[in-house]
């Protein structure tokens, strides 16, 4: 899908949306130009695809409304439209089929659904598993092009039952039909425990696995080149490392530089 070895996919957090609680009157137009300049950013500077994601509408809901579908769904258009690198869609808390239907229509190639698969309790409430009904929807909307992308043992989540992670990894992708798995720390730009990426490569060694949050140039070592296949970064790229805070082009820079040095190892 991303071309190369060790795929660097950066996360857009788009500013609060419509009717969400943050939301202080900023127009979609706005919006809509900081996501495309954050896009123009990481991808002139090395990153290979772009997950964009309504991260600032906390306090999240189970399922968002049509007023977040839509806005979204314009602000992925003009991304797509203004980059060259696949792009993905995660509608927190864990809207799967908000996600896929705004995948569909401005063709995305994959989609990241943070409760995929088992009964999590989380802030919001218990989250269950939408596995079933994001396949029967991705069915229906004639979507199977769009991979599914799903977290075990997400962050800032706890699964109701005590299975080990690769027991889930191996769950989320025999019965859940996942395309890939994404492993994450406990909370947004928190180290993944690189034990836990281990024992789902051991478990899964011919699945595409993901590093979901934490990842910084001094842990690369940890997780490459022989237990994960790709990154999800967004907190490390901003400045000061702060999520709050704008894309740094230079952090970019150089994250796209330390990993390097493990694609080398796999050429």
């Amino acid at each position: 899908m991303f071309g190369v070895n060790l795929p660097v996919i950066g996360v857009i957090h788009l500013q609060p949306l419509p009717g969400a609680p943050r939301h202080d009157g900023i127009s979609v137009e706005e919006i809509e130009k900081s996501a495309v300049e954050e896009a123009n950013i990481m991808v002139e500077n090395g990153v290979n695809g772009l997950i964009i994601e309504n991260f600032r509408d906390m306090m999240f809901k189970k399922k968002v409304g049509p007023e977040t579908i839509s806005v979204m769904t314009r602000i992925a258009m003009s991304v797509k439209e203004e980059v060259k690198v696949p792009i993905g869609i995660c509608v927190l808390q864990s809207d799967a089929l908000a996600a896929l239907a705004i995948a569909k229509a401005v063709e995305a190639k994959f989609v990241r659904v943070p409760y995929y698969t088992e009964t999590y309790i989380v802030d919001a409430g218990i989250m269950e598993s939408i596995a079933a009904e994001a396949l029967r929807f991705r069915k229906i909307i004639e979507a199977q092009n769009v991979k599914i992308f799903a977290d075990v043992h997400i962050k800032h989540g706890y699964p109701l039952s005590q299975r080990s992670i690769e027991e889930s990894a191996e769950d989320a992708i025999e019965r859940g039909l996942a395309d890939s798995i994404i492993i994450t720390g406990k909370k947004t730009g928190g180290e993944t425990e690189p034990e836990d990426v281990k024992r789902v490569r051991n478990q899964l060694p011919e699945i595409p696995l993901i590093v979901g949050s934490g990842v910084k140039e001094n842990n690369l070592h940890k997780y490459f080149p022989n237990n994960a296949d790709a990154v999800i970064i967004g907190t490390s790229l901003k400045k000061y490392g702060n999520t709050e805070e704008k894309v740094d082009p230079k952090k970019v820079r150089e994250f796209i530089k330390a990993i390097n040095h493990y694609r080398k190892e796999l050429d």
